[in-house]
This record gives structure tokens, sequence and C-alpha cells, in this order.
């Protein structure tokens, strides 16, 4: 769900940030009270602030619409494949990544079931789960890539948020949320109400970056996920557990994980950590020479965190 800056459809929501300013309480536990964590345009387009209280970030004022707001926008017309070579590779990449996700998984639901991703993109990962013998359904606000996930994966997809579909009490095994949750609105109300349609005994997947780690402390406002002006929420290990236990789970699993990108994306990412327009060109220009898109890496340096919660089997 990462809006890149290069794609057209991010300058709009760039543009959009000079008109729009929403204030926000913790999304964890309510309070207003905060410390300034970096001013606006410092990380990126909205001041970051930290709960007094809790110790949650988040973006405070919101200056820029939540993507899933601005997602919607998006021009239907969009060729994903010609123009989004980020976001294939990304997703394509995302398979191997969750090979360990699918093993566990599998063996929580031998005779497999019902499994939802919540900002499933073009649903190429969704598909490797279907093909490991899922029965699998896409929500995702963006219209082409539901298009994308139907025509050429066969799957149903659902082109809303997850409270919009209206999915019956108890009546999903498991669901995904793939780097999403730092770009809701309201993450609480999100997992509350995967809480709701999942069965006891259901799964629910979240994973996300983690600020409580070395290269956040190394960094700082450079830091390549906080100065995405679509990440709007920021959590540790600990908020990002406590924001799940808050609906009822309980936590499964927890782990620190890597992941699988391009030699391009590397490169792209390493300009954004310079936050110099020269070095970005410079970079691009290197790595389209040298062909790095056809190149990838798996990196681990336990900036993401992948956390199974699990909803008790009976109410506690």
């Amino acid at each position: 769900m990462t809006v890149d800056p290069q794609l057209p459809h991010a300058a709009a929501a760039s543009a959009d940030s000079a008109s729009y300013e929403q204030h926000v309480c913790c999304n964890l536990c309510g309070n207003d009270d905060y410390s300034v964590v970096f001013k606006a345009d410092e990380a990126q387009v909205s001041r970051i602030v930290m709960c007094n209280h809790c110790g949650l970030m988040y973006a405070n004022p919101r200056r820029q619409r939540p993507d899933v707001d601005s997602i919607r926008t998006w021009d239907p017309a969009w060729n994903i494949v010609k123009k989004d070579r980020f976001r294939l590779s990304k997703q394509q990449l995302q398979i191997r990544d969750f090979r360990n996700t699918r093993r566990h998984l599998g063996s929580l639901f031998p005779q497999r079931g019902r499994l939802i991703e919540v900002g499933s993109g073009i649903g190429a990962l969704l598909n490797s789960f279907k093909e490991d013998g899922w029965q699998v359904e896409a929500v995702e606000p963006w219209v082409e890539g539901c298009r994308y996930a139907e025509s050429h994966y066969g799957i149903k997809a659902h082109a809303m948020t997850l409270d919009e579909v209206g999915l019956a009490d108890a009546s999903v095994d498991v669901i995904l949320m793939i780097h999403v949750i730092e770009h809701l609105p309201d993450p609480a109300a999100t997992i509350t109400e995967a809480y709701r349609v999942l069965r006891p005994g259901g799964v629910l997947v979240v994973e996300t970056p983690r600020y409580d780690s070395l290269m956040f402390k190394l960094l700082g406002c450079r830091e390549r996920s906080i100065t995405c002006n679509g990440h709007i929420y920021f959590y540790t290990n600990k908020s990002l557990q406590q924001l799940g236990q808050k609906a009822g789970f309980q936590v499964q699993r927890a782990m620190c994980v890597g992941r699988s990108l391009s030699l391009d994306r590397l490169a792209w990412n390493v300009g954004v950590i310079s936050k110099s327009a020269f070095i970005q060109r410079l970079i691009g220009s290197v790595a389209a020479k040298l062909q790095f898109r056809k190149l990838w890496v798996h990196l681990n340096v336990r900036d993401m965190q992948r956390v199974y919660f699990q909803k008790p089997h009976r109410p506690g």
C-alpha cells in the first residue's frame, strides 16, 4: 500500500496536503498529550509526535489525507504492468518472504480455510496462498489492483476497506495485513473489526516497520519508513502488540523479519535516506544503466516486525 513519490497519483496526494490538516488523539490509549519527535517537514510532511502515556508515535496533525482515502482516486486506467515496476517487483518478491508464514499458518490450519488479505495490492502474495489450498479473498480500495487480482489470478476482490465489506461474525480463519496498518486512519477500529470477523482460534498476521530498532536510532528522521508521507502510525514491538491485545487478541508469535527487494528499489531507498535530490538522481541513473531492476537481495536489519495475533478459542 506504500505510495512511491515517482508515481503520478502520489504527486496529487502531495498537492492535496497544502489544504488538509487534521488533529488526532492517540489511537492506542485515546489521550491527547504528546511530545514532538520530528517537526513538520523534518522527517515527512506531517509533524510526528509520541504519546506521553503509552509511547505510540503518530503523525499529528496530519497534513495529507490518509492513503486509504486518496487511493480511491487513483486513475483506473493506470497501466501497472508497464509503469509500476516497483509495485510489481515488490509484490512478487513478497511471495518468497512469506514462505515461512505459509508453512506456519498451514500447520495451524491443516485443512486450510478462508483467508483474506487487507491491502492486497495486485494479489500476487494472496495467489500464493490460493495455490496452497486456501479459499482467498482480496480487500483493497485500489480498484485497478482488484481488477488485476481478478483477471490474472481469479481472486474474488472487494474494492473497499475491511469495515465496508460487511463480513459475517466469526466467518474467516486468517486475515493478512502486510504493510497496511501504518497507513490506516484508525488502526484500532480495523483491528477490532478483524477480531469480530475471525473465528475463535483465527489468526491475524500484521507486518509493519518497527521503531525500537537500531536503524531508527541511527538514522532518525532519515529512516526510510518514517520519511514516507503515507505512514501515519509508527509502532514499536510493544505498542503493536498492545494494539492487538486491546482488541482482545493474544500474541501467538512475534518476530523481526527481513525482506527481499530489487537492487533498484534498494538504491532508491538509499537515495531517500540521503535526503539529497542530487544523490537520488545520481543513484537512479546508475541503477538504470546497470539494470539493477533485474537483480534482488534479501536484507534483515530487524527494522520490520511480523506479529501473529490469535483470537482466543474462548472469551477471556
